[in-house]
């Protein structure tokens, strides 16, 4: 069975904390997604009748940075700016964190941010 993983806190646009940690698995370097299910109407297979599960749109992608027993710390995916050769004001060397989508309201430090499909505490969040 899979572990059932929610946000437990926002550090910030760069950073969450994950209520799962060693103890279900997780490693520093493992890819988190975390999703929203597309509606609660499951998808039947018209051939088996089979339940195929409800549709999920990912948030955002976080990459596991620190483990705890029972929670991990989840960062921003990090970029070189060696793939961004033509955007303005290009640095050559410098890595770029992404900001996670998440709701300013719920940020436990640094600066709100606002933006659509907010990330939530208690959103569901998946190893893929």
């Amino acid at each position: 069975m899979v572990q059932k993983m929610k946000i437990a806190k926002i550090i910030s646009t760069k950073q969450v904390v994950v209520n799962a940690g060693s103890n279900v698995g997780l490693k520093v370097g493992d890819k988190l997604e975390i999703i929203d299910k597309f509606g609660d109407d499951p998808i039947i297979d018209p051939d088996t009748g089979e339940n195929l599960g409800t549709l999920d749109l990912v948030k955002g992608t976080v990459i596991v940075s620190k483990v705890y027993p029972h929670m991990v710390i989840a960062d921003s995916p990090k970029t070189s700016t060696m793939a961004n050769l033509m955007q303005p004001n290009y640095l050559p060397g410098f890595i770029i964190q992404k900001d996670l989508n998440v709701d300013p309201s719920q940020i436990t430090g640094g600066f709100p941010e606002t933006s659509d499909q907010q990330i939530h505490i208690g959103d569901i969040v998946v190893k893929r």
